[in-house]
């Protein structure tokens, strides 16, 4: 069901973007398609795709489908209130993202601002026993990246991106095992970079 709502999602999201771009004709009226994935998820166990969608005049939007590994120490404790009792899975996460760029490209060349909404799931366990808690929640964010199109043809893309997390819900003290702990409000940009991309542009 929820893989339903995902594809029913990405249609909508292209259909409107194609008629956003048909009622604001200009030099290049036609809008393009691309796609990423943050390889730093891959090397951790997990998976991650996104679905970009470009409109011909400053904005893009897209669907993030990513997750599914545990948390490395600093980035638990980014998440998380620093307690080293406990383990912590990313079961998944998905969300819609609007960008807005700030070249006059018809795609997502140099540098934009993008907010995202979403909603996430979470495994907590207790270390050193089989006690573990599953939980959700919904979260926001907002943030700047860059995208590099390093060839004459403007397919192939790295990105890197920074962003602010605030968490919306379920972030009161929840107790695994003997263990107490709570997620974060807000969670900083990392100083080491987390979202990195690579994509391709249709």
């Amino acid at each position: 069901m929820k893989t339903l709502k995902c594809i029913f999602i990405v249609v909508l999201l292209l259909q409107t973007g194609t008629m956003v771009a048909q009622d604001n004709p200009g030099t290049n009226a036609k809008g393009s398609f691309g796609i990423n994935v943050n390889p730093a998820y891959f090397v951790l166990g997990g998976y991650s795709a996104r679905g970009i969608y470009h409109l011909p005049k400053k904005w893009s939007f897209g669907l993030n489908i990513e997750g599914g590994f545990e948390l490395p120490d600093d980035f638990r404790d980014s998440f998380f209130d620093d307690n080293q009792a406990i383990d912590v899975d990313w079961d998944y996460a998905v969300g819609l993202e609007a960008r807005y760029r700030f070249s006059d490209a018809t795609f997502d060349k140099g540098f934009y601002a993008f907010g995202t909404l979403g909603y996430e799931g979470w495994t907590v366990n207790e270390i050193g026993t089989s006690t573990g808690l599953s939980f959700d929640n919904w979260f926001s964010s907002i943030g700047l990246g860059y995208n590099w199109y390093p060839f004459k043809k403007k397919n192939f893309n790295l990105g890197l991106s920074y962003n602010v997390i605030f968490i919306l819900n379920n972030t009161d003290d929840q107790i695994v095992g003997n263990t107490t702990f709570n997620i974060e409000r807000v969670i900083p940009p990392s100083l080491v970079p987390s979202n990195i991309h690579i994509g391709w542009r249709f």
